[in-house]
């Protein structure tokens, strides 16, 4: 992780891009880069700041009891992350992880503290991103329903993928989507035979962007 002072970053930088917070929050925070599959938030660890993603993709994932690991949730530009848990609402954090580079607003735990949690816009900028999430989760379980699986996947693919890069683990993708572990490899041969995706590892595979575009979910 590589990070800055908000001040200087802010000497070559806009800053419409950014939420509208108090000016002394700024001032104490930092700009901080990710790189990929590189951790923000460990699992079970004490939050030490909340973040605000700038540019750039993320995931969150969940480690059951029995060791496996669940995908829950994708992040992407203007969202929030560790805001659960300063709501008091999430009681162990997640593990959030970085899908390429990342760039994000970091703020410390004692400046939302100080100075946030007492803020009435700050939560009404929680509000309307809690219930854009809602929403989001709402739909991604409509879509599950709605569409065919192929469908579904190329739009998985163009979420998760780095760099038209894609390194999923095929049976957490399969929970994720809510479908059986041999359906998914049949779509994955499927998709190979038709050019969407070239097989280059272990779950390791080139997307073929424009193609999958042409059917993913809009």
């Amino acid at each position: 992780m590589e990070k800055i002072s908000f001040q200087d970053f802010c000497k070559n930088e806009t800053l419409h891009y950014l939420p509208k917070l108090p000016k002394n929050v700024f001032d104490a925070s930092f700009i901080v880069n990710f790189k990929h599959n590189e951790t923000i938030i460990h699992e079970n660890e004490p939050l030490k700041n909340i973040y605000y993603i700038i540019d750039g993709k993320a995931k969150i994932t969940d480690i059951q009891y029995n060791g496996k690991s669940i995908l829950l949730q994708f992040l992407k530009n203007k969202d929030w992350i560790g805001e659960l848990t300063i709501l008091g609402v999430e009681e162990e954090t997640k593990n959030v992880t970085a899908i390429g580079n990342l760039t994000c607003l970091m703020i410390p735990l004692n400046i939302v503290e100080r100075y946030l949690l007492i803020d009435i816009n700050f939560f009404k900028e929680l509000s309307v991103f809690l219930s854009k999430k809602l929403l989001d989760r709402t739909n991604h379980f409509s879509k599950n329903q709605s569409y065919e699986l192929k469908h579904r996947l190329a739009t998985f693919l163009l979420e998760s993928s780095n760099n038209d890069i894609y390194q999923e683990s095929h049976i957490v993708v399969a929970e994720y989507l809510g479908v059986s572990y041999r359906h998914l490899l049949q779509i994955f041969s499927d998709f190979k035979s038709l050019g969407y995706i070239e097989k280059i590892g272990k779950n390791n595979y080139k997307i073929n962007h424009q193609k999958l575009m042409e059917i993913s979910i809009k």
